[in-house]
């Protein structure tokens, strides 16, 4: 038995063992601190081998206030994906033999052609001479609470498509609706002062771009405090 595991059942009885004289919330308090964070696993296996393509789709009048929102949103999600794509070690499984298209050709097929904003993501799909497609569709994205637009608070939803192109044809064989975050996560509903919207910007991009990346690859969630 390796030596990590007698640790983690070493650790396990010992909280088990003060637990006995604990109230609940005191033992789920003990346990976010003793025991290791849980590892979730891909929602979506399926990018190994495949050439991929990351999308993002946002209303006219979003792109209009953030026209940057396209291109740094995907190379977020995409540098995320790349980076442990390349890794020597601890390369996760699903990532492995994956290839990426540049970010900026694919915002610049979307700006070159408007007319597959009224198309299907899965009609439009084998166009793009990919094999993979991760498409984002932005259903809301601001720094700043609408009630308390002197303050700050980035937030940011959308939903979630994978299209699989085989032979000439795409289809969308997983999808995850209201993937949304916050930031920062434990700011008031009204925001916060002393802040810039450039700040909300990225770091709002980080924590979604994140979110995305955990749906292809096993990650750790911490315990709730």
């Amino acid at each position: 038995m390796g030596s990590s595991r007698i640790a983690l059942i070493i650790r396990c009885c010992l909280a088990l063992l003060i637990a006995s004289t604990l109230t609940g919330c005191q033992i789920f308090g003990l346990a976010s601190r003793i025991l290791p964070d849980p590892t979730v696993g891909a929602s979506y296996h399926g990018l190994a081998n495949q050439t991929t393509a990351v999308m993002i789709w946002t209303d006219r009048a979003t792109a209009i206030d953030w026209p940057r929102l396209q291109l740094d949103l995907s190379r977020g999600i995409q540098s995320r994906l790349q980076e442990l794509a390349s890794k020597s070690k601890d390369r996760p499984k699903d990532l492995e033999g994956t290839k990426f298209v540049a970010a900026e050709s694919v915002v610049r097929y979307q700006h070159d052609h408007p007319e597959i904003e009224t198309e299907s993501i899965s009609d439009v799909a084998p166009r793009l001479n990919v094999t993979r497609i991760i498409y984002v569709e932005i259903e809301q994205f601001s720094t700043r609470p609408e009630d308390s637009v002197e303050l700050y608070r980035g937030s940011l939803s959308g939903n979630l498509k994978v299209v699989e192109v085989q032979n000439g044809q795409g289809k969308v064989p997983f999808e995850e609706e209201n993937i949304s975050v916050l930031y920062p996560t434990d700011s008031p509903d009204q925001g916060l002062p002393n802040q810039t919207d450039l700040e909300m910007y990225e770091k709002t991009l980080d924590a979604f771009s994140t979110q995305i990346m955990n749906r292809f690859v096993p990650h750790t969630e911490e315990l709730p405090q």
